[in-house]
């Protein structure tokens, strides 16, 4: 009963944390894009990612302990590889990483970044981690059915 509580808690978790980077990635970004003022496009993307970090934060720690116990119970396998990898990219991200690198893109002294670039970089960003994420989630599925 223990594994199957896991279990559910780790999917749930992961269907939030990876539907919200979804989302972000096929609507938020192309939303984004095609505002006129900088301002703006800093303000939408500074409101979606406030709230959805937090939310984000708290299903990867869920996903990681779930992980944790269901790695426990039934061992490793290639598949369990991957999703421990990007797991580790996006604690990383989440929990220090993003907060330097968003300082390095949006505070530049003296010089007024090039917003629609700085978000295409972003969207880019965002279409390869999604990418690496559903092919977690595939090896997830073929390595707990194989």
């Amino acid at each position: 009963m223990d594994y199957v509580i896991a279990l559910t808690i780790h999917v749930i978790a992961i269907v939030i944390w990876i539907g919200g980077v979804a989302f972000v990635t096929m609507v938020t970004f192309p939303m984004i894009l095609r505002m006129e003022k900088s301002l703006e496009m800093v303000m939408v993307f500074q409101g979606v990612e406030h709230r959805f970090g937090k939310i984000a934060k708290v299903m990867v720690i869920l996903a990681g302990l779930s992980g944790l116990y269901l790695l426990n119970v039934k061992g490793f396998s290639a598949g369990v590889w991957i999703m421990i990898i990007l797991w580790v990219v996006y604690a990383s991200l989440l929990f220090g990483l993003e907060k330097m690198i968003f300082k390095k893109l949006f505070s530049r002294p003296g010089e007024q970044a090039d917003m629609k670039t700085v978000f295409n970089m972003l969207q880019v960003f965002h279409w390869i981690v999604l990418a690496l994420s559903l092919f977690a989630i595939a090896a997830g599925v073929y390595a707990g059915h194989y």
